[in-house]
């Protein structure tokens, strides 16, 4: 690959940057990720699971509702119930299910629904109000099945055995987000299906194009580690990349453009990514609404102008498809930035300019650290409430992350997403920085709860506005009450 050698000495200097520029991109004590990545594995450290080694489930079936079918062909997700077909990742997760298997003497019944997984929550609801025990765990989207935690629908595992949530096979601090209170968690977040790593969002650059403007394919890294990688940096490269091919005066996918930019995803990593909250908590560990303030105002009028206010940015719309033509622009050589996740990594395998991985940019120079978000698409796990066999399936999950951990994520973060997708070798240490750095909202995470104050600077650009002060004046009263309700359904646990 073109400058190769280059790359090689700057993952060095970077190295060494790190240490000593600590302050561009912090890594505070609440941060959500397992710190290090994956570079250390449970079996290195000589932790073990919670489950006993003599537990014997008798030939127990765990019976697991799952779904790949996606609404949109920009969304890709990893099949739970693989075959060994030489796939790494396939080969690593058929490998994970056979020792779980073996291990607890049980048999994992996958049962793979040709429901949307923009329906999950509505096809779980169903099912569960039905009295239907057909289904013994369920793997669901959070977006739209995390909030039936708030109708009573799934156990709560708070004091479930076997499971070892303090332990880096879990993510705890995610799941501390998605909980109020100590004595109340109705879903997991843990390394089996690694959702939680692949949806991270990030930006792709490409280096050949930046090489062509600035004179270093590498710059941006170096940018992003001195603190420098901000809305306004990104204004001005495209601005500065920017060529109106077609003469029509407006940027169009026809131009080479500095990015496009769709009205939903892309607007959620650039929104949190400033480090901005909709949601605090008070003494009681009660979430409260934060977001109506001066900087998230600012915050969203800067969106507003990076959709429609920046040469050479092209606004794309709700259109699923629109992200596919997205991505196959900046694959084409026509685009500096595309706005993905790790997962969009995949499909770009036959891109022939070379790429890098950098965060989401920073508000501006004075924002502390870049922030991380996930894809609202990621796969939590809930058990329902009529569960027969909790504790036969809270054994099989706390087995199924302990043995992700050690092989599914090393086989998906360090192989793949580090070595095979990644261009260059600075671009781990952007993926560490990205990892590292993830913050939930729990207002982002169950959405209906919160009457989508959580997703409001959405609203607000689907409506072609910059009135923040307006769309969350519209929502403000009823998500205090819809919230109530919410923290009621955790706070009246026994």
């Amino acid at each position: 690959m073109k400058h190769r050698t280059l790359s090689l000495i700057l993952a060095g200097l970077l190295t060494l940057s790190l240490a000593a520029c600590g302050e561009a991109v912090p890594i505070s004590d609440d941060t959500t990720a397992k710190e290090g990545g994956s570079d250390t594995t449970a079996a290195e450290t000589g932790e073990t699971s919670g489950v006993p080694a003599d537990l014997d489930l008798n030939g127990e079936v765990i019976s697991i509702w799952y779904t790949t079918t996606s609404v949109s062909v920009a969304e890709t997700f990893v099949d739970l119930n693989t075959e060994q077909t030489g796939d790494i990742l396939d080969d690593a997760i058929y490998n994970l299910n056979r020792t779980v298997e073996e291990r607890l003497n049980c048999e994992l019944s996958f049962y793979k629904s040709d429901c949307l997984t923009s329906e999950t929550g509505t096809e779980v609801q169903k099912l569960i109000l039905a009295d239907d025990t057909t289904y013994d765990l369920f793997h669901v989207v959070q977006w739209n099945a995390a909030k039936l935690a708030a109708e009573g629908l799934y156990l709560n595992i708070s004091d479930a055995p076997y499971l070892s949530l303090d332990k880096p096979w879990w993510d705890s601090g995610y799941m501390k987000e998605m909980t109020i209170g100590e004595n109340a968690l109705y879903a997991l977040v843990g390394d089996y299906a690694v959702d939680r790593t692949r949806c991270l969002d990030c930006v792709y650059y490409n280096k050949e194009m930046f090489d062509d403007f600035y004179k270093n394919p590498d710059g941006l890294y170096q940018e992003v580690l001195d603190g420098k990688w901000t809305f306004d940096r990104l204004r001005e490269i495209s601005a500065t990349v920017w060529s109106d091919l077609d003469n029509d005066g407006v940027a169009s996918r026809d131009d080479r453009l500095g990015y496009c930019i769709n009205d939903y995803n892309n607007l959620d990593a650039l929104f949190y990514g400033t480090g901005s909250r909709t949601t605090s908590r008070d003494k009681n560990d009660n979430p409260i609404l934060v977001m109506n303030n001066e900087r998230v105002s600012n915050v969203c009028e800067a969106l507003y102008s990076l959709c429609f206010e920046t040469d050479g940015a092209f606004f794309s719309g709700p259109l699923y498809e629109d992200d596919v033509k997205n991505r196959d622009i900046f694959e084409d050589g026509r685009s500096m930035f595309l706005f993905g996740f790790f997962y969009t990594a995949e499909a770009m395998r036959e891109m022939q300019a070379d790429y890098g991985i950098v965060p989401v940019p920073k508000y501006d120079e004075d924002q502390d650290g870049y922030v991380s978000d996930v894809h609202d698409i990621m796969r939590i796990y809930a058990v329902p409430t009529n569960c027969q066999k909790a504790d036969a399936v809270c054994a099989v999950l706390e087995e199924l992350s302990f043995e992700g951990y050690n092989s599914v994520l090393p086989a998906y973060y360090d192989v793949l997403m580090k070595n095979k997708y990644a261009r260059d070798d600075v671009s781990a240490t952007m993926i560490d920085i990205i990892r590292d750095n993830c913050k939930p909202d729990i207002a982002h995470i169950y959405g209906d709860p919160f009457n989508g104050l959580g997703y409001c600077y959405r609203y607000m650009i689907q409506a072609k506005s910059s009135n923040f002060a307006s769309q969350y004046a519209s929502r403000e009263s009823a998500a205090l009450v819809s919230m109530e309700k919410f923290i009621d359904q955790f706070t009246s646990i026994e």
